[in-house]
């Protein structure tokens, strides 16, 4: 592993580099309040098979905020995040992206038909907010609200609270997974993630939907989504409207999870990505 700061129009990407551009590139994108330690446990499963980067999106983690709401629009992220992987390879690469990652992944591959090989979404980019019945306004107060009432007294409340978003049990990884999201100031546990990012992207999604990319995907796809709660009328919305929308696209549900598939079963995730990336060779 190997951490790297790169520079793109005068704004900075932390990020780290596994394994060398020998092997097939995959450039892993987090979701929204996450960062690089998000893949944590499904880099172990993936290290052997793919040159991996994965990077800290701005406002998160040891990257920067964007200077201006305009900057978080999905084309334009998606351009500076192109950038920073042309300074590892200039083949053509694999994009996996979780939640908000999954979005920009779409977006990426609808800029570069050309350089992206294929793509993985873990649920995300086919949901929100199209098939949710949130108004932008209502995303914004409600995304407001979660900021400033993530608040934790003790490290153990941190777990409690997270523990809601996964099925594994809790362990050593899963706290390191965690730990990363936040830091401690006045004595409480507070989200590191930047405000005005969220916010900022938030708008994005509205702004520019993922469904505004489906007709402009050449690529394979392959959509991880979670099953629980078993029944969710916006998931259901949005798998109809990703196959409808995306002709090479492969949908899998896996069982037991909820929206961090990656973090309940990241070996059974990366199982499903070799199997689907082998296929595409045969």
């Amino acid at each position: 592993m190997r951490e790297f700061i790169k520079e793109i129009s005068d704004h900075r990407f932390h990020g780290y580099e596994y394994g060398t551009n020998l092997r097939p590139t995959v450039v892993l994108l987090h979701g929204m309040t996450s960062d690089t330690n998000s893949f944590h446990g499904l880099i172990e499963f993936l290290k052997d098979d793919f040159h991996i980067l994965t990077l800290d999106l701005p406002g998160h983690g040891e990257t920067p905020p964007l200077l201006t709401e305009k900057d978080y629009h999905f084309s334009s992220l998606a351009e500076k995040i192109y950038s920073v992987v042309q300074e590892f390879t200039r083949l053509p690469f694999f994009l996996l992206g979780h939640s908000w990652g999954a979005d920009l992944s779409l977006h990426l591959a609808a800029l570069y038909p050309d350089k992206i090989k294929g793509m993985i979404l873990l649920d995300g980019g086919y949901v929100f907010p199209e098939h949710t019945d949130l108004s932008l306004k209502q995303a914004l107060i409600g995304w407001d609200e979660y900021y400033h009432s993530t608040v934790f007294e003790s490290w153990d409340l941190v777990k409690k609270s997270y523990q809601e978003y996964t099925t594994k049990i809790w362990d050593e990884r899963l706290d390191q997974t965690v730990s990363s999201n936040f830091i401690k100031a006045d004595g409480k546990y507070q989200l590191r993630a930047n405000k005005e990012s969220l916010l900022s992207t938030i708008k994005a999604f509205y702004f520019q939907p993922c469904s505004s990319t489906f007709h402009l995907i050449h690529c394979p796809v392959l959509l991880i989504h979670a099953t629980l709660p078993k029944k969710d009328p916006s998931r259901e919305r949005g798998i109809e409207a990703i196959r409808k929308g995306i002709g090479h696209i492969r949908v899998v549900g896996i069982p037991n999870t909820k929206h961090n598939p990656h973090w309940d079963v990241p070996e059974l995730i990366a199982s499903e990505v070799m199997k689907w990336k082998s296929s595409l060779f045969i």
